[in-house]
């Protein structure tokens, strides 16, 4: 056996793999499910119609434009409303990354979220990756990844106490993060001197506006290296990097490593 055949033998699966993601609509009133010790983990969108989650001992009523997590081990049931019927996006997921990504970006507890049309592209992005696309488990793991992170911004959004100039601010960032951001900008827009928002956002947040936008770029770029067949140009355009020079200087010294040497060591 070959150097390369021996390795892509010892190679352990890819921790994630997208089961199947597409439409559920209930046809009657009675469409019901109910599990014990899920084997997965379903993550669904309600398009219209209203219905009923039960799981781990709570109840929730999910209409149009809602999520809801069927979390792995759990144990639930869940039913249409026999008069307004579901119909629904979801995937299927699992393996040892699913489960890491949900908990670390806190969704562990979290059953259903409220109002989050926003969230329905990740859905349709993971039903139109098909079942025989290159890398299809690795390219539905950034979706996810993404879609946590979605979430625990929405969460973190609807629960923090952030002055709403801050939120602001986190807001132009996050819509920046691939683009040049430009703070003086955004406080012009917002109304607010830069001492003033750039305090009110480090008492949020833990942190400056501009070290915030560097820790979410790297977030992406680890993300792009350990998922992606990118090169580190790309990802540096991608993130709105001047080059991949800075690019890798910036990573580097948050990682400790440079971006060639983590996507090896992935």
């Amino acid at each position: 056996m070959n150097n390369f055949a021996d390795r892509t033998a010892r190679l352990e699966p890819f921790p994630f793999r997208l089961n199947h993601a597409g439409w559920g609509i209930a046809t009657t009133p009675e469409c019901a499910f109910e599990h014990i010790d899920y084997e997965f983990c379903t993550v669904e969108y309600v398009v219209s119609g209203r219905g009923v989650l039960e799981s781990d001992g709570h109840r929730f009523e999910c209409g149009p434009e809602s999520i809801y997590f069927l979390h792995h081990r759990s144990s639930h049931s869940y039913r249409t409303d026999p008069i307004d019927l579901w119909h629904k996006l979801f995937f299927i997921v699992d393996g040892a990354l699913a489960d890491t990504l949900i908990a670390c970006y806190g969704l562990s507890d979290v059953y259903q979220i409220n109002d989050v049309p926003q969230l329905r592209p990740y859905f349709e992005e993971m039903m139109g990756l098909g079942y025989t696309a290159p890398g299809l488990h690795r390219r539905a793991a950034v979706i996810f990844h993404q879609f946590a992170e979605a979430c625990s911004e929405i969460l973190l959004e609807r629960t923090c106490s952030a002055r709403p100039e801050a939120m602001e601010l986190k807001r132009a960032i996050d819509e920046s993060i691939g683009s040049r951001f430009r703070l003086n900008e955004s406080c012009r827009k917002i109304g607010y001197s830069q001492a003033h928002l750039i305090r009110r956002f480090r008492e949020a947040f833990g942190c400056s506006p501009y070290e915030y936008l560097m820790q979410r770029r790297i977030e992406i770029a680890r993300r792009l290296l350990g998922f992606s067949r990118k090169s580190i140009k790309e990802i540096a355009a991608m993130l709105g990097f001047s080059d991949q020079y800075s690019f890798s200087s910036c990573f580097k010294e948050r990682t400790g490593v440079s971006p060639s040497r983590y996507r090896r060591r992935g």
